[in-house]
């Protein structure tokens, strides 16, 4: 099959394959990318800790706001772009999503490259401001001027993996992330313990991964593969296509800010009851994260066939994968409930032996269960607001969790009832997020039989 097949073929899996397989095979490729992820951020933690260093580790670890920071600028693209893009193509509208998806490679670079001069302008202040003394400075600085120095990279494997899922390519998107992970995997034991690099050497191997897969994903786009283009004559800039990009990709953004925000003072609560508290619930949201990432993994990769038919006008097949995407998620969610009722107590005892922490640890996952059910409603219902270019109904969906409904409610629970009130806030504001996201979404899919 040649390149303009492919291409086609994929076009064909969000236009007219059945509904189900069509789900599966957009989001398969997400959550396997998403899983190794996952072994890789393991594995990376692993290898930094057999330095047997902790202020390495401590140090690489104080660098973790600007990965937050890079990946909330890298979504205003990944994800506004990539929104963008598959309505258009749904509409036909070829050429303009070649101008989309180019317009937002190059203003990526450009505003990367502005990025990587304020990194080292404030560099020591954030540093010191993250917590950094004099015994973890040194590996802090040395861990985040290399990755800062290739904060351009980092920003063109976010912006292009999600425009490239956009056009129901997940298989590439999900290689291109492979690729970088694997060699990250084996170049970290190299650099950091034969070649004794430390922390610059987790800063080279992350570095060298990330530019393979950027490459990857570039090569893809210039290839007949494709439908995308990053052709310089395809650069034309517009208050339209910024307007699109922007009334998405901006609220991924800020809520992942808000996000870094909500957690610090989340963990300055935790402080207050006890360093063990603290590790407990950072090995519980080590664990929990399994069900998230892939529960989300599931709704990315409905996104592009949402935005597609929605660009269509295909209201009755947009609506049929919506369904098949939050049964499957619910089933998801469903399923990791009952694996981590049951076995969520041994699986912290995995990351720590002290019986307090691994306590502490159960408490939270037990409180997180409650809201688990309804994480499917909550991440589909948010997808689909995206790519369906609702740029309110998204913002308002992924503040919800972190910031409009948890900060009011980690503040108040925690003032009447202490740490049993610090525990439940997430799950309740969990629940309260996927209500409101289910009266927004009954709201909008009403007025789209009404044809509004």
């Amino acid at each position: 099959m040649n390149s303009k097949q492919d291409a086609g073929r994929n076009i064909a899996l969000m236009e007219s394959a059945p509904v189900a397989k069509s789900i599966i095979k957009l989001a398969l490729p997400m959550m396997l990318g998403m899983i190794a992820q996952l072994v890789y951020n393991i594995t990376d933690t692993f290898f930094i800790g057999q330095t047997g260093d902790p202020n390495m580790v401590a140090g690489i670890s104080l660098t973790m706001p600007l990965f937050i920071f890079t990946q909330g600028i890298g979504n205003v693209f990944g994800v506004g772009a990539s929104s963008y893009i598959s309505r258009l193509l749904g509409a036909r509208k070829t050429e303009q999503a070649k101008q989309t998806n180019s317009v937002s490679f190059y203003t990526t670079i450009c505003v990367g490259l502005v990025f990587t001069a304020l990194i080292f302008l404030f560099k020591n202040p954030v540093l010191r401001l993250s917590g950094a003394s004099d015994a973890t400075f040194v590996y802090a600085n040395e861990y985040f001027s290399i990755i800062g120095a290739f904060t351009v990279v980092s920003l063109i494997n976010i912006s292009l993996s999600g425009q490239i899922r956009s056009e129901g390519a997940t298989n590439t998107a999900m290689y291109g992330m492979l690729i970088g992970i694997v060699l990250n995997v084996i170049l970290d034991p190299v650099f950091i313990l034969v070649l004794g690099w430390g922390a610059a050497g987790a800063a080279w191997a992350t570095i060298i991964g990330g530019a393979a897969s950027a490459l990857f994903l570039v090569l893809h786009v210039l290839s007949e593969k494709s439908f995308l283009s990053i052709s310089p004559r395809a650069f034309k800039p517009s208050t339209e296509v910024y307007a699109e990009i922007l009334k998405i990709g901006l609220p991924s953004a800020i809520s992942s800010m808000v996000m870094s925000f909500s957690a610090a003072f989340s963990n300055r609560i935790a402080a207050s009851y006890g360093d063990f508290v603290i590790a407990g619930k950072g090995v519980t949201l080590r664990v929990e994260s399994i069900s998230f990432m892939l529960i989300m993994a599931l709704a990315m990769g409905y996104q592009p066939f949402a935005g597609f038919n929605y660009g269509a006008k295909n209201f009755r097949r947009l609506t049929s994968g919506f369904r098949v995407t939050l049964l499957f998620s619910t089933a998801l969610a469903l399923f990791f409930s009952g694996v981590f009722a049951l076995f969520g107590k041994p699986l912290i005892g995995l990351f720590i032996s002290d019986s307090a922490t691994i306590d502490a640890g159960w408490k939270f996952m037990r409180a997180f269960l409650i809201g688990l059910p309804v994480m499917g409603i909550q991440m589909t219902l948010m997808v689909t607001f995206q790519a369906l270019g609702k740029p309110v109904l998204s913002t308002i969906v992924s503040l919800g969790r972190q910031c409009l409904f948890y900060l009011p409610l980690l503040f108040i629970l925690n003032h009447i009832w202490q740490f049993e009130g610090f525990m439940y806030s997430q799950p309740l504001a969990d629940i309260l997020t996927a209500l409101a996201a289910v009266l927004l979404g009954l709201k909008m899919f009403a007025g789209m039989k009404q044809g509004r």
